[in-house]
């Protein structure tokens, strides 16, 4: 997949810019290090002796997991390879100018900055000021309706606003602009607001959801990378409540924490009603077309797991107990350790799922009605929920086409 082109589809007089998509510029292939090999002059030193570390309970468990996709992920790296991988650096730097290709020096400066460049609005701290009741969002064009009051200037913060113009559109805050892709639908708000999408007649609902939780992480609170978000929380989210009532196809993604996966299949989907289907696998890669780790290597994997399953259909059912998926067609039309290659963007940016998984939600009859939940951008035609869903629509991160 390359996600630039995919979310290019969403605008129609911008394209997203390749060098603050992939800003993390993982351009050099990964060295292996092979037993015995040592820096320069090494050889008069002495060896330290390995420690010899055995595994606990969860990291065994992890391992097991990694044996038996690790032939898949390596067959799909060997066909990307043979076929994408070769052509894949002079798509990047598609037109030959030097401003595609991004740099480390950029890249570090993004890590230390979080990410949020000078001029740009840090919706996590502005939203805890007292004043950001005040904040406001103004439209250059297109119809905009917020669930207060058609106008052109709506509240930012706690407001569903949905653009239901077709083609995108600017949004101002400030001195800051925001580019809108086409009919998108967002809320900004903490996780106590998030009712506020929840439909009056279950017919409205979203019949594929894609969660993206900023999962407790020592490294990203060390970093102060972005605000995790503790797992009792989690199991909070009106999920159900959210669905369609002809069900809905649930992504979501997950780190390589065992303890995570573990809370994932045996209490969060439970508690959201939905039963696992399938697991698929993000493999992430550099320009070179090489992993940008070492598939083995302990507590880094090269790739991320999404976890989906299925919320039944609510339809001609009295109680909760008595609801049975009829979405069997559509389940086994999804495949299990599917592997999806791409170069990573800004950390913790995941690709654009939306065309690989429209085709089996269920209830084909019905039209695709799509919510991110966590979302840190836009997507056309497209619910997104988060504290910071704008965080890369910034007019900075697009080119004029």
């Amino acid at each position: 997949m390359e996600p630039v082109r995919v979310l290019n589809s969403g605008y129609d007089m911008h394209d997203v810019k390749f060098e603050r998509y992939y800003s993390r510029a993982f351009f050099t292939s990964v060295s292996m290090p092979s037993s015995g090999v040592t820096n320069e002059g090494s050889d008069t030193r002495k060896r330290k002796r390995k420690r010899v570390y055995n595994l606990n309970e969860k990291e065994v468990l992890a391992e097991n997991r990694h044996q038996e996709v690790r032939s898949v992920i390596l067959k799909a790296h060997e066909a990307f390879q043979a076929t994408v991988a070769p052509s894949l650096r002079n798509y990047i730097t598609f037109d030959g100018r030097d401003d595609c290709v991004p740099s480390p020096s950029k890249s570090c400066s993004s890590m230390q900055n979080l990410g949020i460049e000078e001029g740009e609005v840090n919706f996590v701290e502005l939203a805890a000021l007292w004043q950001a009741p005040l904040y406001e969002f103004s439209f250059s064009k297109g119809q905009v309706d917020c669930e207060e009051e058609e106008s052109r200037t709506t509240p930012m913060f706690n407001t569903i606003i949905k653009s239901s113009s077709r083609t995108s559109e600017v949004a101002e805050c400030g001195a800051c602009k925001y580019l809108l892709p086409k009919s998108c639908t967002f809320l900004i708000s903490d996780i106590s607001e998030v009712h506020r999408l929840i439909p009056g007649d279950s017919k409205d609902g979203f019949n594929l959801m894609v969660i993206d939780p900023p999962w407790e992480n020592k490294s990203v609170h060390r970093k102060s990378l972005y605000p995790t978000l503790p797992n009792k929380y989690l199991l909070s989210l009106p999920v159900k409540q959210l669905a369609h009532a002809d069900g809905a196809l649930v992504a979501l993604w997950i780190t390589n924490r065992e303890k995570l996966r573990h809370f994932a299949e045996t209490e969060l989907f439970p508690a959201w009603g939905v039963k696992m289907a399938a697991v698929w696998y993000w493999l992430k890669v550099t320009v070179e077309g090489t992993m940008v780790s070492p598939l083995d290597l302990a507590h880094h994997k090269p790739y991320e797991c999404l976890l989906l399953g299925y919320l039944p259909s609510k339809i001609g059912s009295t109680s909760e107990e008595s609801v049975q998926f009829t979405g069997s067609r559509e389940h086994a039309d999804l495949p299990d350790k599917f592997v999806l290659i791409s170069i990573p963007g800004d950390h913790s940016r995941k690709p654009p799922l939306k065309s690989l998984l429209s085709k089996h939600i269920p209830g084909q009859r019905h039209a695709e009605r799509g919510l991110e939940l966590f979302a840190r951008e836009l997507s056309a035609g497209w619910t997104s929920w988060g504290n910071e869903p704008l965080r890369f629509q910034h007019l900075n991160y697009f080119r004029e086409r």
